[in-house]
């Protein structure tokens, strides 16, 4: 077994070596989007309960409701305003630097 997950670590470190576009962004989005995820889930949750439906279906519908708010907040909001950015755990993007010359 020690073998098998050795070399199942081994295909993982020659094949799982590659960076694209989305996996950039969704890397960057982690942290931000752990944070939010939670407030979004409430605050949908405190509605959603109050309304007469199945256990199930309210469970569907925070879920589906809780997923854009919390990716849509951080997509548009987050991303782009600095101090929410260096607040979420991300670098600031910056601006060139004026040099003296």
């Amino acid at each position: 077994m020690w073998f098998r997950m050795l070399a199942l670590l081994g295909l993982g470190n020659i094949f799982l070596r590659f960076t694209s576009p989305t996996l950039k962004y969704a890397n960057e989005a982690v942290l931000p989007f752990y944070i939010l995820h939670q407030p979004a889930t409430l605050l949908v949750g405190f509605f959603v309960l109050r309304w007469d439906l199945p256990v199930l279906g309210k469970y569907v519908l925070i879920m589906a409701l809780a997923l854009p708010i919390a990716l849509d907040f951080y997509h548009f909001v987050v991303r782009r305003v600095n101090l929410l950015r260096v607040l979420f755990g991300m670098k600031p993007t910056g601006r060139p630097s004026l040099q003296s010359q």
